[in-house]
């Protein structure tokens, strides 16, 4: 376990060598944050009358200690660059609603490269990288910032805690938990699931409060410089979004085939099952965080649509460019980081195909993917950092490269990365790690 931990450092420390622009995960003023967090937390459990405070304290604590564990756990990133563009653009917004009190507010920038935006109704926000990516405008990511504001506003989180508690001191529910207590059998797993079914989740808003927020948010929107239409291209692009996900293409064949050892079709063949069935899955749906936070997109539009008149103006998106630049550029640290190497090594080959990664980066990667893989794979730890292939996968260019990853054997793998470094060790002859890479596998194919 040291061996194989060890080396994800080595991969790690590679990636940051090779590019040189990873995000910083501490903030500058960790002991501030932690303290604002924490006055944050007692001031909402202070609002809170006696007979739910008990309760509300217990959530809201819970909630703290997640945050501090997030910041802790790299959840959150600090980079200058990204949090000064997120910054203008509130400052626009705020200007625009001079009757929004922000002065307790704080915005985080979580890593996740799932498109969404969060609201906690304590003053904390979340955006995540995914969003930028989506975004293809200013304007776009400013409606989904005053759609946040406008949960905070309309005290959405604080109206879902409130009902929360009420349900739960209700005379039904406190029946059906006596009940479930009282049970001969199965008393453990019937408990289990009320308290399940009873858990609060802050994130989970009702079509009523995501319309509302949707009405407000426009009229802050609409305030502002930004392009209204914006409003309406963003939601057609988060309704759009579980579909959007690893459907660039990956050139897998084209970069993995060698005059003197060509790539064989077997290993992306998908192995004969017993059974066959129409069912179909979406494979990274399954672990999508929040994106179905946001239901019925279709109707949420056609209420827009209906209330409001949206004119066209001027879209802003230099500086975002420049934003989903670094975030393609990170996005290698980030699946690394996540041991989520199918996942790494297809952001790899469908960045270097569509241009937005440099070939020192591309290559000199490769082969240390290659290397952990064939380590991982010698020692069986392999599946720890690898999905097993989803033969209901709707995924298909993922599909392929977990296919290849899995079906790969150590002699092909072995060859596959000699062959790999030969064909660019011209153009990498001075990089140390790529040849600490090429020593490797230089030493496997002497046996």
């Amino acid at each position: 376990m040291k061996k194989i931990f060890c080396f994800i450092l080595l991969l790690y420390v590679g990636f940051i060598n090779s590019q040189n622009k990873n995000f910083k995960y501490i903030p500058d003023n960790k002991d501030s944050l932690e303290t604002y967090i924490s006055k944050i937390t007692n001031n909402k459990i202070k609002a809170f009358d006696a007979v739910n405070q008990k309760k509300a304290k217990e959530i809201l604590l819970e909630r703290k200690e997640a945050f501090l564990k997030n910041i802790k756990d790299s959840t959150f990133i600090f980079e200058k660059k990204i949090n000064k563009y997120l910054q203008s653009i509130l400052a626009e917004i705020y200007k625009a609603n001079s009757q929004i009190d922000h002065n307790d507010f704080y915005f985080l920038i979580n890593k996740s490269l799932i498109p969404n935006a969060a609201c906690y109704g304590n003053g904390i926000f979340t955006v995540n990288l995914g969003l930028f990516n989506l975004a293809e405008s200013d304007d776009e990511i400013a409606f989904v910032i005053c759609h946040e504001l406008s949960h905070y506003i309309l005290k959405h989180n604080d109206n879902s805690l409130q009902n929360y508690l009420k349900t739960i001191n209700s005379k039904e529910v406190k029946q059906k938990i006596n009940t479930a207590t009282n049970l001969k059998y199965g008393r453990r797993a019937a408990v289990a699931e009320l308290l399940k079914d009873l858990k609060f989740n802050f994130m989970k808003h009702s079509r009523t409060a995501e319309i509302q927020a949707d009405s407000l948010g426009f009229e802050l929107f609409n305030k502002t410089k930004y392009n209204k239409e914006a409003s309406v291209n963003m939601l057609k692009k988060l309704d759009l979004s579980d579909e959007m996900f690893f459907k660039n293409p990956t050139n897998l064949k084209e970069n993995f085939t060698f005059t003197e050892y060509p790539f064989k079709d077997v290993w992306i063949e998908q192995e004969d099952k017993i059974f066959d069935t129409k069912e179909s899955v979406n494979d990274f749906a399954l672990n999508k965080d929040s994106t179905k936070t946001h239901p019925d997109i279709p109707l949420r539009i056609e209420n827009i649509l209906q209330h409001h008149k949206l004119t066209s103006t001027a879209v802003t998106k230099d500086e975002l460019q420049l934003i989903k630049k670094l975030i393609d550029e990170n996005s290698l640290i980030i699946y690394s980081d996540n041991h989520k190497l199918d996942i790494l090594l297809y952001q790899l080959l469908s960045l270097n195909v569509s241009g937005k990664l440099d070939s020192q980066t591309f290559n000199v990667t490769i082969t240390s993917l290659l290397k952990k893989v064939y380590q991982l794979k010698e020692n069986h730890n392999f599946g720890k950092y690898v999905e097993p292939v989803n033969v209901f996968s709707e995924e298909k260019n993922l599909n392929e490269v977990r296919l290849f990853l899995n079906n790969i054997e150590l002699k092909n793998i072995r060859k596959i990365g000699y062959y790999f470094c030969v064909k660019n060790e011209s153009l990498l002859g001075g990089n140390i790690e790529f040849q600490d890479n090429y020593t490797f596998f230089k030493k496997l194919n002497q046996n």
